[in-house]
């Protein structure tokens, strides 16, 4: 015989079962970067943008983050982690492996990219700009006209310096003949610096190269100078060089001036795409996008320390004066 209490019991099983059943499935974006999290650029405001348009971590979405640093097959790993968890979308942040890695894997899922480092017609991640393949679209930073308008900043800010110091790796490998081609029309010497193997010894190139006598130092945009923004810095500040970085972070480290997209705009473009991706939109029928948006900053910090004035024509761009 079925006691009341029992049949309470299976009347608040069924309502509990009932309201499991009415609960939507979270939608799954697995993203691979070549940076972690916490000192990422653009991960923090990516998530942001999704939030404001209805996709909050918890909420309506689980973010599945991975990253990987080193070669093709790290990357590999984690593009096959993320896969098999039957995201909904995959998101590829900054560099080309992780979206080259997740290409690989031929998911049924979409692939979104921010390239940051890299260009993706001529990189080969599309073939296509307008109607891109590959089950792939994105938003991409234009490094190299950032890196043209970088040195002519510098000149403007240094109208007598010579010898251009500049720092690449294999992630900014894109960039180095577009620092060549801007570097010889604005009349300065080139002293490039190519880091292959990881720790970047900055202490040791920068003895060896300073005996050049260089008179301002740039890195490209890469996830590792990103990363070591803080011991760059120190690094060239010792040699009492003029700096130009390439983001908001390393400004705030102590780098002069810094030239770099605009991180909340480009991560709202971001989200804008992935959201129409999810809702059914093929990678097909979104055209690429080139992010226009970016932003001068000055640390007048590290001007009185290196006892600069910064040209008025130049301050009046900035649309942040660190102080």
């Amino acid at each position: 015989m079925v006691t009341r209490r029992q049949v309470l019991a299976l009347g608040a099983l069924g309502m509990l079962a009932a309201r499991v059943r009415a609960q939507p499935r979270r939608t799954k974006i697995g993203v691979l970067s070549s940076s972690p999290f916490e000192t990422s650029v653009y991960a923090n405001s990516v998530v942001q943008a999704f939030t404001e348009l209805g996709y909050a971590e918890g909420g309506r979405a689980t973010f599945l983050y991975r990253f990987a640093e080193g070669g093709f097959d790290h990357y590999r790993k984690q593009a096959q982690e993320l896969v098999a968890q039957e995201c909904d979308l995959l998101l590829a942040l900054r560099s080309e492996p992780p979206a080259r890695a997740l290409q690989f894997m031929r998911p049924a899922a979409p692939i979104l990219f921010l390239a940051v480092d890299y260009h993706p017609l001529e990189s080969g991640m599309v073939t296509n700009l307008r109607s891109p393949d590959r089950n792939t679209t994105g938003v991409y930073v234009p490094q190299n006209a950032l890196v043209a308008r970088r040195v002519q900043i510098l000149r403007e800010v240094l109208p007598h310096a010579k010898r251009l110091m500049v720092f690449a790796d294999a992630y900014s490998a894109d960039q180095v003949d577009a620092a060549r081609k801007a570097a010889a029309a604005a009349n300065l010497q080139l002293l490039l610096v190519q880091f292959v193997t990881e720790p970047y010894d900055y202490n040791t190139y920068l003895r060896e190269k300073g005996a050049i006598d260089a008179d301002a130092f740039m890195n490209l945009a890469s996830p590792v100078f990103t990363r070591d923004r803080r011991q760059i810095r120190e690094a060239v500040h010792r040699l009492g060089l003029p700096s130009m970085g390439t983001n908001a972070l390393q400004a705030e480290a102590g780098y002069l001036l810094c030239l770099g997209s605009n991180i909340a705009k480009v991560a709202k473009r971001v989200a804008d795409v992935g959201v129409r991706l999810l809702a059914g939109t093929k990678a097909s029928a979104i055209p690429v996008e080139q992010a226009e948006d970016s932003e001068l900053l000055i640390n007048d910090n590290t001007a009185r320390q290196l006892e600069m004035k910064i040209a008025d024509s130049v301050r009046g761009r900035a649309v942040r004066i660190i102080r």
